[in-house]
């Protein structure tokens, strides 16, 4: 059997973002998408924005990780920002336009406040709580 040339002892691994502490996060990325699974309610794809989240937070800030913002009625109604991208909009304080709609490019000039949760087992952030605009 070959052995491999790397020595594990000298790899430094990183911590995770810590649960419910605050941090500062910017919308590097974001792009309309159709969800992989249909909707268990509707059996339909349902539209989304899907977000690449950079948290620009001192010594954090090579950590990305990806959110998506469902477009489906019963999520555009919520009253989480985290699952409502209208909600999102109105608790960072930022306008859509007179018709309603929005450009994903308006999502890439906001940076927010808010704190990752981790689901059981998964090492990989979850955005859990969008405090306010940063």
């Amino acid at each position: 059997m070959p052995t491999l040339n790397i020595n594990l002892n000298e790899v430094i691994e990183k911590p995770k973002l810590p649960a419910a502490q605050p941090f500062t996060f910017a919308i590097q990325l974001a792009v309309p998408d159709i969800a992989k699974n249909p909707n268990k309610k509707t059996g339909v794809k349902e539209p989304l924005i899907k977000a690449t989240l950079q948290v620009l937070d001192t010594g954090w800030e090579d950590r990305k990780f990806d959110h998506r913002w469902s477009l489906s009625q019963a999520a555009l109604s919520s009253d989480d920002p985290v699952f409502s991208i209208k909600k999102f909009f109105t608790v960072v304080g930022q306008a859509w336009n007179s018709d309603g709609s929005f450009s994903t490019e308006d999502l890439q000039t906001i940076k927010f406040q808010g704190t990752v949760k981790y689901k059981e087992g998964s090492g990989y952030p979850n955005l859990a709580t969008i405090i306010c605009r940063a």
